[in-house]
This record gives C-alpha cells, structure tokens and sequence, in this order.
C-alpha cells in the first residue's frame, strides 16, 4: 500500500513537470505597452519594449522607419490588470512627443465584441483558437469569403445565363462580317473593364498588411481596421493632461493565454506582510540617511531608534503569485509622512520594497530602494505599475516606471529568490 502511494506521488510529480515543460512559450516578437485612458474619454497607448527571440529591446527604437514596428497601423494590445483581460487597444496611428513614442487608436472593452464573431466558423475553432483578433484579422475572413465562392455557381447560374448564353451566340456569330466581330470585340473590351473593378476589388485587403513583409518586419498581433478611430489633438499628449487610468498591455501573435497573479491571502497575513514591509522600508529610509540614527535618538536608546518604523502615507501592498508556485511576493510603495523629520529635508520621500515569503515563512527582502528629490541620480524614483507576463513563459513579471533625475522610463524586473533581476532598464540601456 505504502509502495503504491509513493509510486502514485511519483507518477504525479512527473506529469507535473512534463505539462511545465510543454506550456506554451513565446519566442516573439512580443510588445509590452502601457495603456493610459485620458479623462477627455481618449485612450493612448505608450510603447515600452519589445521580446524577439528571448531579447529585449527598446519598442520607441525598434525597427522604427520612422515609425517603430511596435505600433505599426492594425496592431493589436490586449489590455491586463494583474493578468486579466481588460480590453483591446488597436493601433491607428503613431507620433512621438518628447522623445517618446505613443500610438493612436481604439479601446475596446473586454466582452462588448463577442457580437462580432463570425456565425459561420465551427465550434471547433471557437474552442480552440484565442479571439478573433489574436492571429490576425484574416483568418476569421477565409470562411467568409470562401463560401460565397462555393455557393456562387449553383446561385448564379440564372444571373450568369448572359455568359452562359454567349458561348453558343459566338458559334453561331463566327460567320458574321468582319465588321460584325469588331464590334462584338468592343463590347467585349467593354465587359472586360468592368468585370476587372469587381475582381480587383478584395485586392487591397492584403496590402495593408504586405507593408510588413516589405519591410522584412515581424508581425505583432494584428487586426483589420474596425470603427472610426479617435481624432486626437497636441494637447492630448501634453505632460500636464490627467490621466485616469493606466494599465500594462501586451501583443503577441502566440505565446500562452494570460492567467491572474494577484493571490488571495488570509486578513492576518496580511497584517504581517504589511508590518514586515514597513520595516524593510524604514531601514531602507535609515540607509539613504544613516545619520539620522544619532541625531534621532541619544545613544542608551540606539537599539530601539535602529528599528524605528517611520510613518509612511500613500501606501500600497500587493501580493502576486508570479510563477504559479503559490509562493507570495509582495510589492510595497509608500511616501514618508511630512510629519517626519527627515522628510522637511529630502522633500518627497519615497520607498519601494519587494520581498518574498521564503520556506521558513518569513519575507525576505529582494529590494528595498528609497529615494528624494536629491537622489534621483543614484536612485531613480519606482512607481510601481502591475505585474505582467513580459517575456512570454506563463510568469509574472514586474514593472516600474522610473523617473531619474533628467530622464524617465520604465523597468522590468524578474523576482528570484533572493533578488530582482532587470530584464529591461530603458534608462539604464539594458
């Protein structure tokens, strides 16, 4: 009995491993961009980078002619919140304003296109193949056209009997006068012309999308034009517009089907996360200042004025299953209160940490970064976006955008069990 159950857990593991190894994976290229939804009712899209063959790049630069390939016309975002489909952004346009290129376009809310679906494709395909606009806006188009094609002879014998009726007429009009056949002839050229503008006319379908293949460029999740796109104007890409809301988005022609990172924890967990975190992120505090230890506190009390947990404001705490381990990682961002002393010099203080639960079921740190406005050169500022599947493998990573002293950008991290790794530093040019 014993022997069966090891063997049982055996088997197990190994079937686990194996569905691990065969998932789906993305060799690119796969586009990263950040959604940004206007109060003015407009939605832009911000291109961030771009993964072809396991390389990340810069997608403002990536074969950009001048317009990068990332936000060429047809491209397709699906929009994420920590992983779940938000909606689709399609790409109409593209301009570059201070350095960074945004594209224009359409958003689409998650679930108000299902009205758009093609009756006529199997079932089959509707279980198995991603949405319409996943492999290209062709493919849903094949069944379409093709049986008007089929059902077109049958039908339209009666309409075609003209044709079909002048085979027998030019047998018998073969004996006719020279002058006869001319004009027959003509009338023919006639005909000619204008059967040509009926089958010319699915030809510039294809070549919106050759301009691509022209260009030797790999193609991003495309689709063909839909609705009126948005007219937008300078003002709308001005660095004093409000925003109302961003989200990360991908566009990928493969790859896996997204899945949710945030993982659902116990209230008392929490609580302990969120105190641990607050720890880190004072001693992150106290390492960007480390005189503040003597001037805090006079020397009998410098135990206690070493874990001295700082007042923080605008606090956020998330917690993500990245790999689908059910090992929490936790995200934590905060502002240090004005209450504080230290904050009446460095201005806005602000703290970012991550941390990881390890098997003892203690956090242990993987970064912990603070910075001011006088530090921006050695410590960019991290505002923390979402967690995103960046590189195409089923995992999560996460993404900042970082703000330097003279520049900005944005960071992709990859969370490992003692440290983040950048994956893509647009600042740093990695």
């Amino acid at each position: 009995m014993l022997w069966s159950v090891i063997s049982l857990v055996i088997c197990g593991c190994a079937l686990a491993q194996i569905a691990k190894k065969t998932s789906v994976k993305s060799s690119g290229p796969r586009a990263l961009g950040l959604v940004e939804h206007l109060t003015n009712g407009k939605t832009r899209l911000q291109a961030i980078c771009i993964m072809v063959d396991g390389k990340f790049y810069d997608a403002g630069t990536y074969k950009a002619t001048p317009v990068p390939m990332s936000l060429d016309a047809e491209t397709v975002y699906e929009g994420m919140r920590v992983g779940v489909s938000q909606g689709l952004f399609t790409v109409t346009d593209a301009r570059k304003v201070r350095g960074n290129w945004f594209g224009e376009g359409r958003w689409v809310v998650a679930g108000s296109e299902k009205r758009r679906i093609i009756p006529s494709v199997s079932k089959a395909v509707d279980d198995d193949a991603p949405p319409i606009l996943r492999r290209g806006g062709n493919e849903p188009a094949k069944p379409a056209d093709s049986k008007p094609v089929d059902s077109k002879p049958s039908d339209a014998k009666p309409s075609d009997a003209k044709p079909s009726d002048a085979k027998p007429s030019d047998a018998k009009t073969s004996e006719k006068s020279p002058s006869e056949k001319a004009g027959d002839s003509g009338k023919a050229g006639k005909d000619s012309g204008g059967s040509g503008t009926s089958d010319k006319s699915p030809a510039p379908a294809p070549t919106t999308g050759s301009s691509a293949t022209v260009l030797d460029r790999p193609l991003l999740r495309r689709s063909k034009p839909g609705d009126a796109p948005q007219k937008f104007e300078d003002k709308d890409f001005s660095s004093t517009v409000p925003i109302k809301d961003r989200l990360l988005a991908i566009s990928d022609a493969a790859g896996p089907e997204p899945r949710p990172y945030r993982m659902e924890r116990k209230p008392d967990e929490i609580l302990t996360y969120n105190q641990k975190a607050l720890e880190m992120a004072s001693q992150a505090v106290t390492a960007l200042y480390p005189a503040m230890k003597v001037e805090k506190a006079p020397s009998a009390h410098a135990k206690k004025s070493a874990s001295h947990v700082f007042k923080f404001k605008d606090t956020r705490m998330e917690v993500f299953d990245l790999t689908n381990s059910n090992d929490p990682v936790i995200v934590f961002t905060a502002t240090v209160d004005p209450s504080e002393k230290i904050a009446a010099t460095a201005g806005k203080l602000t703290v970012t940490v991550v941390a990881r639960l390890d098997i003892y079921g203690e956090l242990r740190k993987l970064l912990a970064e603070a910075t001011d406005d006088h530090h921006l050169d050695v410590n960019p500022r991290l505002e923390f976006l979402d967690a995103i599947d960046a590189d195409g493998d089923a995992n999560g990573e996460l993404v900042f955008r970082e703000v330097s002293d003279n520049a900005q950008g944005f960071v992709v991290y990859r969370a490992g069990l003692d440290r983040v790794w950048p994956i893509f530093d647009s600042i740093r040019n990695y």
